[in-house]
């Protein structure tokens, strides 16, 4: 046996790893190839600043205009991190075997994290790419041509202005398989995705495109005041079970409704911690919300829903079922689901049936006599920042609820048309009597508060419930909305058994009448009343005639002193 060389050995240890390195050199060229610059369709990173609550959300009066922004203004979104797992499924297992962890970040109070696919940062890009030749006018080869010069902005000391090319979000055009990403590699993978999305993020423009919302899994409730923290959010399509209920007994038949539901829509949903709410993604337009209550349940399974990964969602109002793509989704979102379901207080039983759980060591105050309970509710008013709920058996539009008073500035009416005109959302549940038989002139309530804030239109009245013999149709004569409910900014209620009606002002001497120092109105026993309505016209009483007179003569003497202020419940009661 000859003896070897050591120069020789030494060539071929070297050789192999020479080759390697050539060859991870010409993939690293390879990929660089395989990536595509995102323009931004302008150069104006510059936002229009929003005025915020004190916790840095957005304000509620977004959701009502109807905006559709997700983001809080000057919150910076940034993606935190991204890890890749390989999973094992069959059907992703070719093309898409990594499973992406996102952490996102908005300002300092808000984290949460989603997981996606190559699949969905593809389809984001071209969402996006779509949204760009549009804007331009122009193909993306051209625009990445010409470095969208003649773009970019003539402001050369704006620090927000980016001129340089490679400062724009840069997106690999291969999937996993066919870049052959692998435990080794799938680091560099995380942090050239994560770098897209966080050049993506800083455009308002790619920022708020419905694209980029529904990868991040966000909405216009997302960020908002007094709306909670969003659980999970998605596009689900639906399928309503009770389209037909409620409605003429032919739709009732099972056989023309029930066997023909077969339409779904998709719509985005929102899992809040006490309610369900699904929305129109492009128009922000709210569907109907779902309480998480005691009746609350979840089913899913062909057996239980009749449909292939669908959901049955129902609750002491409705019941929805909605289907999704792949099991796994729906597993996802039942798991949600009954996380929700039993961490919820609503859930449980209460204490007299009710629905809401006892609560320890409430702030709350007793209001004796109307005088009291009037003005503070007028304080309230006063101090409402967003949002009015009013439920009543019977309303007065013009009784005046700070007497004496100088004007007419305290009557509901006017206190109502002042704080619409102003911006704060009004909204009356009225109960819809039997003018015949109850006389509460709800009819007239209506017409009077609904002829108020001309201007913005932000008085909403509803009555309920509708008296029909039609069979088959929601009607009711034996029971009535007997609630006296008024909430502020859903942070003090007043409850309780007065109603902002003629009659129930009163004070502690409980006087007959409160209409100045002479008293000009003509008083009728009963008896007399009946006696006199069979020889003359029918007239109408004090509660159904609320006339102006009354109204007049009611707002007479001085400023009274303020002896009251309002308090809060901090529980969320919905009426």
């Amino acid at each position: 046996m000859t003896q070897m060389d050591s120069s020789v050995g030494i060539e071929c240890l070297i050789k192999p790893t020479s080759n390697m390195a050539e060859m991870t050199l010409i993939s690293g060229n390879t990929r660089r190839q395989r990536i595509e610059y995102l323009p931004y369709p302008n150069w104006n990173f510059i936002e229009e600043p929003l005025q915020l609550c004190p916790d840095g959300k957005r304000p509620l009066e977004e959701v009502y205009l109807r905006r559709n922004k997700t983001f809080v203004d000057g919150l910076p979104v940034e993606v935190v991190s991204i890890s890749g797992e390989r999973e094992y499924n069959p059907v992703t297992e070719f093309l898409y075997p990594y499973l992406y962890t996102i952490t996102v970040r908005h300002g300092s109070a808000f984290e949460w994290t989603i997981k996606k696919r190559y699949k969905h940062f593809h389809d984001l890009h071209k969402a996006l790419t779509h949204y760009v030749e549009r804007a331009t006018g122009r193909s993306l080869s051209s625009l990445n041509k010409s470095g969208l010069s003649e773009k970019k902005s003539n402001n050369d000391e704006n620090p927000s202005v980016i001129k340089n090319q490679e400062e724009q979000p840069c997106f690999p055009t291969h999937n996993d398989r066919i870049d052959f990403i692998n435990q080794f590699t799938i680091e560099d993978r995380c942090k050239t995705l994560q770098n897209y999305l966080n050049k993506v993020l800083k455009h308002p423009k790619f920022r708020e495109h419905i694209a980029v919302r529904e990868f991040l899994e966000v909405s216009s409730l997302s960020f908002v005041h007094g709306l909670g923290i969003s659980l999970k959010e998605g596009a689900i399509a639906k399928r309503s079970i009770d389209d037909f209920r409620g409605r003429s007994i032919f739709l009732r038949v099972p056989f023309v409704c029930d066997k023909l539901r077969c339409h779904h829509a998709q719509q985005w949903f929102v899992l809040k911690d006490s309610y369900l709410v699904y929305m129109d993604s492009d128009s922000a337009l709210i569907g109907f919300p779902m309480l998480i209550d005691r009746a609350i349940s979840l089913k899913q399974g062909y057996r239980k829903t009749s449909t292939n990964n669908g959901i049955k969602i129902k609750n002491s109002q409705r019941s929805i079922l909605i289907k999704f793509e792949k099991e796994d989704e729906r597993d996802i979102w039942f798991e949600c689901f009954m996380n929700v379901k039993n961490k919820s207080l609503f859930t449980e039983q209460n204490i007299f049936n009710s629905y809401a759980p006892r609560r320890q060591q409430q702030y709350a105050h007793w209001f004796i006599n109307g005088q009291s309970y009037m003005e503070a509710v007028a304080k309230a008013i006063l101090a409402a920042r967003e949002e009015i709920f009013i439920a009543a058996w019977w309303l007065s539009p013009e009784v005046t609820l700070i007497r004496p008073w100088n004007d007419d500035s305290m009557r509901l009416d006017n206190l109502l048309d002042r704080r619409a005109e102003e911006g704060i959302r009004v909204y009356v549940l009225l109960f819809k009597d039997v003018t015949s038989i109850v006389g509460l002139n709800s009819s007239h309530t209506k017409l009077k508060l609904m002829a108020k804030s001309p201007t913005k239109k932000n008085i909403k009245i509803i009555r309920h419930p509708n008296h029909s013999v039609i069979p088959g149709t929601e009607s009711s004569y034996f029971y009535s909305h007997h609630e006296k409910t008024v909430i502020i900014d859903q942070r003090i209620a007043f409850i309780g058994g007065i109603d902002l009606s003629w009659g129930r002002w009163e004070t502690d001497e409980h006087r007959l009448i409160d209409l100045g120092d002479e008293n000009i109105t003509e008083l009728t026993r009963p008896k007399e009343k009946d006696d006199q309505s069979k020889e003359e016209v029918p007239k109408e009483e004090a509660a159904v005639a609320t006339t102006e007179k009354m109204a007049e003569k009611s707002i007479v003497g001085n400023i009274v002193r303020r002896i009251f202020s309002f308090f809060e419940f901090s529980s969320f009661i919905i009426y």
